[in-house]
C-alpha cells in the first residue's frame, strides 16, 4: 500500500514511492534491493515478498535438511541438499526451504558463479506451509503447477499445524504431480526416489 501523508488541507499531499521503478523486473532489480528480512521471489517480472520463516519453520527446515542430507551420503548419491535456494524455474526465480540439486550440476554451477540452480538439475523440492500468510496459496498451488512445469520429479509440500504432515508428490508420465505418500506425525514416511529416505514427521519439531 501507498503511504499518503498530508500536513494541513491546504497543503499537497506526500506520497512516498519505491525508490526502483515501477515493473516489470529483472534479477538485477531483484537484486539491487536492500536486505529487509524479507524472502523474495521474481514471478513473471513481478516482485513478490514473503516474511521471513519462523523459528519452528526454520528449525523444522533444518531438521529436515540434515535428515536427507545424511540419507543421501548414506546412499552414496551424489546430491547436493540446502535450503533456502534460489531456482530458475523459466517464468520466476523462487527460494524453496529445501532443495535437492545433482551433485554435478551443483558444482558446475558454483564454478561458474551462477545466480541460481537450474529447475531441470533439480531432483527435489520442498516447501513448508506458513499457515495464514500469503504464500500459503503460492505454495499449495501456483508452485504445484510451475514446479511441474519446469520437470521437477518430486515435490514434498509439509504442514507443521496442527500437527506436522508431509505429502509427498512424484511427477507422473502426464507432467502432473500426484501424491505418492502423505504421511502424519506419528508415522513413518518412507520413500524411494531420488534416494532411499524415511521419517516421522514429528521429529520436525523435535
Amino acid at each position: 500500500m501507498t503511504d499518503v501523508a498530508t500536513t494541513s488541507p491546504a497543503r499537497t499531499p506526500m506520497i512516498a514511492v519505491p525508490d526502483w521503478p515501477y515493473g516489470p523486473y529483472t534479477i538485477d532489480d531483484l537484486d539491487a534491493l536492500p536486505d529487509e528480512g524479507v524472502r523474495r521471489e521474481l514471478v513473471n517480472g513481478w516482485i513478490t515478498v514473503a516474511p521471513w520463516p519462523s523459528t519452528v519453520h526454520d528449525h523444522a527446515a533444518k531438521v529436515l535438511e540434515r535428515a536427507l542430507d545424511r540419507a543421501a551420503e548414506a546412499a552414496g548419491a551424489d546430491l547436493y541438499v540446502k535450503g533456502p535456494l534460489d531456482i530458475d524455474t523459466g517464468p520466476a526465480i523462487r527460494v524453496p526451504d529445501l532443495v535437492v540439486v545433482d551433485g554435478g550440476a551443483a558444482r558446475a554451477a558454483r564454478a561458474r558463479n551462477a545466480r541460481a540452480y537450474d529447475a531441470m538439475d533439480v531432483q527435489l523440492v520442498i516447501e513448508i506451509v506458513s499457515p495464514r500468510s500469503g504464500s500459503e496459496r503460492t505454495d499449495r498451488v501456483d508452485k504445484v503447477f510451475e514446479y511441474a512445469r519446469a520437470g521437477i520429479p518430486h515435490y514434498w509440500l509439509i504442514d507443521l499445524e496442527p500437527v506436522p504432515v508431509v505429502a509427498a508428490r512424484t511427477l507422473g508420465a502426464d507432467g502432473r504431480y500426484h501424491v505418492t505418500a502423505s504421511v502424519t506425525a506419528g508415522s513413518t514416511l518412507k520413500v524411494d526416489d531420488p534416494f532411499p529416505f524415511s521419517i516421522d514427521p514429528a521429529r520436525l519439531l523435535g
